[in-house]
């Protein structure tokens, strides 16, 4: 039996948050972190319950909001350091800066379409509807766990990590080395061939760099949707456990 599921479409993950800004009259220099970060991962979890496709684009952004979050918790510690600027001590600066670029983009797209508008006969497409089956599975469908239970446990984790840097380390932080999500891939298939099954939070536990742990976090969705490994929790909140599955259980996810 199919169902006709009527849910807001967004072009991006800084569509979905200037809207939720937006929608809920927020100073875009002073975003609440807290709130505007539980809406977010909500509009996720609603993609979750119907089975619809989550982009890497998304979780990157759900990521990155929890941490700037988590960093708005620890004190401001401003050193002698002249190359530490003051503006560079709110996380939320970068944030803030690519919001109005995008508003600005967002601004001339609809002064262009206005203008068109004006010229031309349109037909605005109506609100996307998504049909689906009610047997079909999402993309990245897990044993016991969702994707917002593992955004859940990085939000815990990236809350605990950030208390043990400083804030000027974390703000000084710099990537070298671009590490890319295949690099994260091979290193957990490596691992786990290696462990047969690791914590979620030990994944984590030797990086400390942003970047670096966004990247792990999105390479271990990739193997779960690719049915090579798999997240088990037994009771909400304990630890999560990633498992890598048999030939037998991968041959037969991909060939199913």
């Amino acid at each position: 039996m199919a169902y006709n599921v009527k849910i807001e479409v967004f072009e991006g993950p800084f569509d979905l948050l200037f809207h939720l800004i937006e929608k809920n009259q927020i100073d875009i220099y002073d975003i609440p972190m807290t709130e505007i970060t539980e809406q977010y991962i909500s509009y996720i979890e609603k993609l979750e319950e119907l089975n619809l496709d989550i982009t890497s684009e998304f979780l990157v952004m759900a990521a990155t909001l929890i941490e700037i979050k988590s960093r708005m918790l620890l004190p401001i510690q401003i050193t002698e350091d002249k190359q530490l600027e003051i503006e560079d001590l709110d996380p939320r600066d970068e944030l803030v800066r690519r919001l109005l670029e995008y508003k600005k983009y967002k601004g001339a797209a609809e002064e262009l379409k206005d203008k068109e508008q004006r010229y031309q006969r349109m037909y605005f497409k109506p609100k996307e509807e998504f049909i689906f089956d009610e047997a079909d599975q999402s993309q990245f469908v897990m044993d016991s766990i969702g994707i917002t239970d593992l955004l859940s446990a990085l939000n815990r984790f990236i809350e605990k990590k950030l208390k043990t840097i400083s804030p000027e380390k974390t703000i000084r932080e710099m990537q070298r080395d671009v590490i890319t999500i295949e690099d994260k891939i091979n290193e957990l298939i490596c691992l786990l061939n290696k462990k047969k099954q690791i914590r979620f939070q030990d994944m984590f536990s030797n990086l400390s760099s942003k970047m670096e742990i966004i990247t792990t976090f999105l390479a271990l969705l990739e193997l779960i949707r690719l049915k090579q490994v798999v997240a088990k929790q037994n009771i909400a909140y304990t630890d999560i456990v990633i498992e890598l599955r048999n030939k037998e259980e991968q041959g037969v996810q991909t060939n199913g």
